[in-house]
């Protein structure tokens, strides 16, 4: 065994966002191990992405643009053509693991979804289901393991908490290159579909080594009642540090239960948007700066300081388990700056039964001039699939066909019945067209199945056309200001092995000075510790990425 092949040790660093460690079983027992210099800058930044061929079966009421702003549908379109003209299986059976987040659904023998998906794929779809809170450890004993799945679902997260991604990837899993890199792809158009800058997330090794989960450029939403802020008579578009502290005030109200803010993360993000942080990092030359090491943080902490005084923050604004999203929908909190924009449908459903319920989103400028402020834009993904070496190609190929027909883009028959099942039995057709879950439908068409392959998002609210409008609106004003973290796409192993601990060290602190527990002067102190722990080594290795690459072109 060499010296970079895993020697058998601990999978699972205790709780707290700790990497799992990778090393067990055909790892651990291999003769030559995967060199981790094959994941070098050069060899990545050399690696052609798949071509990025958009479907244009369907015409959005609402186009999407190449920014990234999401095409949009007032409602779900009635005609609904096949986007994949052939079964992907050929009655053989092919098995996957994802993280799910609902009650885990009966089997195909007692789900008539499960049954009809087998049979539309032409195969037996074998799942193992793994809810989110355990996905983590599930994963790495199912790596420990030797009997792996043929699709597999990496954790989410940025950066990865997988340790050694980059060798893990190279001895277990397929490099799909050869299948997906260029114009391979339109082998798979529903694949091709995927946006070029999801796939920066799947390249490693000089290849790539799965399948991207697209989610928009605009990772959250700054979500807020906006009856709330039309109650209060404040405007909904704060456009100065000043407004946005008056508007605070102005929502609060204690003796009703109610404040602006419910947790400290909601008014740092939009201070941190007002203030101009840069995107987690910055980068100048191939030289990295540090979110946390700007005159820009302090400034945000400064104000966070000033924010908690005033007593707009909910008083358990520190518990990271505080029910923030009941505490919106009843309106004992009137912004929700920090939520992932799926919630715009949960809210919707949440408060159905609430007339006076009005769901806003908020645009936040800088502090002073009235401008937009910058916009950070997230990774563009949920997580990434990843394919078991296989000894037969034609398998490994059904598999790819299978994630094909699970990409099926919004609108299509295939969408359709991921989504929603068969009319009549998992979902109804109301009066605009539609489609409706059934009590059934809701119980057994939650298979994680989007985990493992989906098409970009669309903006759609079924019965409320006027949400497309709100919502496309939003991310056109938005994503044009946005920037991105230079990191994106780089692997660090400091990150995924000990950055968790070091970052939650670190904001703890924080939240100290925030609630003057501490001084002010502590955070330098605090910042040079997250330094030491993981920051200046997470820096070296982002930055002999970033000059490599740099090199390379």
């Amino acid at each position: 065994m060499t010296a970079n092949a895993f020697s058998r040790r601990k999978l699972l660093a205790g709780a707290g966002g700790a990497a799992v460690l990778l090393g067990t079983g055909g790892l651990s027992a291999c003769s030559n191990g995967p060199k981790a210099e094959t994941n070098t800058a050069g060899a990545n930044s050399s690696v052609k992405l798949p071509s990025y061929v958009p479907y244009t079966g369907l015409k959005p009421d609402l186009p999407g643009t190449e920014q990234g702003v999401d095409p949009a549908f007032r409602n779900f379109p009635s005609d609904n053509p096949k986007s994949v003209a052939e079964k992907p299986g050929n009655g053989g059976s092919i098995s996957g693991m994802a993280n799910i987040y609902y009650a885990v659904p009966p089997g195909p023998d007692r789900n008539t979804y499960w049954a009809g998906l087998n049979e539309r794929l032409g195969l037996d779809l074998q799942l193992q289901m793994v809810s989110n809170a355990d996905y983590t450890q599930k994963f790495a004993t199912t790596i420990a393991g030797n009997d792996l799945p043929d699709m597999l679902q990496f954790p989410n997260g940025s950066p990865s908490p997988v340790a050694n991604m980059p060798q893990l990837l190279d001895k277990r899993f397929t490099n799909l290159t050869e299948f997906l890199s260029g114009d391979a792809i339109k082998e798979y158009p529903n694949l091709a579909n995927i946006p070029t800058r999801t796939w920066k997330s799947a390249i490693f090794n000089g290849g790539i080594y799965g399948i991207p989960i697209p989610r928009g450029a605009i990772g959250s939403y700054h979500f807020i009642r906006a009856d709330l802020f039309e109650a209060a008579g404040v405007s909904t578009e704060p456009k100065s540090y000043d407004e946005l502290i008056d508007a605070g005030k102005a929502l609060t109200d204690p003796k009703k239960r109610r404040w602006a803010y419910g947790l400290v993360n909601q008014p740092r993000q939009l201070l941190g948007r007002m203030n101009g942080e840069p995107n987690v990092w910055a980068e100048e030359g191939g030289k990295l700066t540090h979110v946390y090491e700007t005159d820009q943080y302090k400034q945000t902490i400064t104000d966070l300081i000033a924010l908690w005084k005033s007593g707009v923050m909910h008083p358990d604004s520190f518990n990271p388990a505080q029910p923030f999203k009941q505490l919106f929908n009843a309106g004992t909190v009137a912004i929700n700056a920090a939520d992932g924009y799926p919630g715009w449908t949960q809210y919707i459903l949440d408060n159905t039964g609430n007339p006076g319920f009005k769901l806003g989103l908020m645009p936040i400028y800088t502090r002073d001039s009235g401008e937009l402020a910058q916009w950070n834009n997230g990774s563009g993904v949920y997580s990434i699939t990843a394919l078991k070496k296989q000894d037969d190609p034609e398998k490994l190929k059904m598999i790819l066909r299978t994630l094909n027909w699970l990409a099926a883009p919004f609108g299509t028959e295939e969408y359709l019945y991921r989504l929603y099942g068969k009319a009549g039995t998992d979902h109804n057709i109301d009066g605009s067209g539609n489609p409706v879950l059934t009590k059934t439908g809701t119980a057994n068409a939650v298979l994680p199945i989007r985990y493992l392959a989906d098409s970009p998002y669309t903006i759609y609210q079924p019965g409320r056309p006027q949400d497309a409008d709100t919502q496309h609106k939003y991310q056109s004003l938005e994503i044009p200001t946005g920037i991105n973290n230079p990191t994106t796409g780089l692997f660090s192993n400091t990150a995924a092995t000990k950055n968790a601990t070091a970052d939650k060290n670190f904001n703890d602190g924080v939240n100290d000075i925030i609630q003057g527990r501490k001084q002010f002067s502590e955070l330098d102190s605090l910042v040079s510790t997250w330094r030491n722990a993981a920051g200046d080594g997470m820096r070296k290795e982002y930055e002999e990425q970033l000059q490599a690459a740099n090199a390379a072109k």
